[in-house]
């Protein structure tokens, strides 16, 4: 295998494992604490498509496996764990068209990077809720993001995509050029067999005004809470964003209800504030309206997932009653070994539907994630434990998992990713677009619930 050969031909770096540093080097592509051992022995970092054409080749003719990381933010380190990482980080342009109300995104632009230009505009699209994710993972994975009951999943809003091929060619993605491509790479998530450098997306206009009201819960009061929540979104537009934070706490388990409205007027936005209030328990603390921008969004999530923690994640889907999730969540919340972990569960009664002909075949009227954080590397075992069993007891009353936010290296069964139709057709793509295998690093696993 002749590195020297592809480093000159690279614009960017590459890093071999017999070179100091290497394993620095290696460790800085994974953004959790928490570390999963890594069998990159390759890191190319490029600086353009040309860059990633070329190792992916070198991949191929040399029969190594290929992993593209946009930020290292999967809390699985699937990033690190092909033969060959390429690292798309300094591929970060992004250009916008106010009138035509598009943008051409390359893959690590984050979130909160994203926002901010789109504001200057008055735009917006939606975004996921942390800020310094990229929108390499975050739209392959299908995108839920802010305000997407009404505007729907992220990937939704792709138009077209510019993707590299497992033999190296650079392709135009969409309905009418390489549509089977196209279907893949709204949703395939971690499964999906090229990579991505740029994505062609419609944008909306910008809500003239963001509130968000927060009620503090004890745990004990999860019951009440469900049952406002289902009242109130049964009647509420679909503009309102509720989530229901579950934290352990030295006391036990607390319930933050959080509210955000989008809306086109502050005074809009208050009088629907004043619709959710009604029936609402009485609350042990009451924060807000809170007025903010999308960039500002951030400053309320990103400290919740502060960078350097051991993390391990999970997701479901249901369509069960409110109620029964919050309460199982209360109780399994109440057995976490670390008090920064948490859970939030958002309410969807009104949400728009799936983009059709995608990949992204998983959802329902429940989205829960489950963030297991610590910081000592002697609690991982008990983390890991706490987690699975709190998916295990929340399972029966799921239909899936979000492939954007899920544990892949959990052992035995997981939650379904994607529907059974959607499995077999990227099964056969893959083998048709990747028949070496180039892209496969997701560990396979029998489904839990399907449909």
């Amino acid at each position: 295998m002749n590195t020297e050969m592809l480093k000159r031909r690279i614009s960017g770096a590459v890093i071999t494992a017999f070179e100091p540093g290497f394993a620095a080097q290696r460790s800085s592509l994974i953004w959790n604490g928490r570390q999963p051992a890594s069998r990159a022995r390759l890191i190319v970092r490029a600086a353009s498509v040309a860059d990633v054409q070329e190792a992916v080749r070198f991949a191929a003719a040399n029969g190594l496996t290929v992993s593209p990381r946009g930020g290292g933010h999967h809390f699985t380190g699937i990033a690190a764990q092909a033969d060959m990482v390429i690292d798309l980080g300094a591929l970060k342009r992004l250009q916008i068209d106010a009138v035509a109300r598009s943008a051409r995104i390359e893959p690590a632009v984050n979130n909160l990077e994203l926002a901010s230009a789109l504001d200057q505009k008055g735009l917006a699209f939606p975004l996921g809720h942390c800020g310094s994710v990229p929108m390499s993972g975050y739209l392959l994975g299908g995108g839920f993001g802010w305000n997407g009951s009404v505007w729907g999943f992220g990937c939704g809003l792709v138009r077209s995509a510019e993707v590299v091929l497992a033999d190296g060619r650079c392709v135009s993605a969409s309905k009418s050029e390489n549509p089977d491509v196209f279907w893949a790479l709204r949703g395939a998530g971690p499964g999906f067999f090229g990579i991505v450098t740029a994505y062609h997306v419609d944008l909306k206009l910008a809500p003239r005004a963001i509130e968000t009201v927060v009620r503090v819960y004890p745990g004990a009061m999860a019951t009440d809470v469900a049952t406002w929540a289902e009242a109130v979104m049964a009647k509420a537009p679909a503009s309102v964003e509720f989530t229901a934070k579950v934290a352990n706490t030295a006391t036990g388990p607390m319930v933050a209800a959080i509210a955000t409205v989008f809306a086109n007027s502050a005074e809009e936005a208050r009088a629907v504030h004043a619709v959710i209030a009604v029936g609402a328990p009485s609350a042990l603390e009451t924060i807000g309206p809170m007025q903010s921008s999308f960039p500002g969004l951030y400053q309320a999530t990103d400290p919740t997932v502060p960078v350097g923690r051991r993390y391990r994640v999970d997701s479901v889907w249901s369509d069960a009653e409110f109620g029964a999730i919050l309460g199982l969540v209360v109780d399994g919340m109440a057995q976490s070994p670390s008090l920064d972990s948490f859970t939030v569960l958002t309410l969807r009664s009104k949400a728009a539907p799936m983009p059709a002909d995608a990949a992204l075949s998983q959802d329902g009227r429940i989205f829960g994630a489950m963030y297991g954080q610590w910081v000592d590397a002697d609690d991982d075992e008990r983390n890991a434990f706490w987690l699975q069993r709190l998916i295990a007891d929340l399972s029966p009353l799921c239909c899936g998992a979000y492939v954007g936010l899920c544990d892949l290296s959990r052992p035995g069964a997981r939650l379904a990713t994607h529907s059974h139709a959607a499995v077999s057709r990227l099964s056969d793509l893959r083998r048709r677009f990747d028949p070496q295998g180039l892209f496969t690093t997701v560990p396979a696993a029998p489904a839990l619930a399907a449909e």
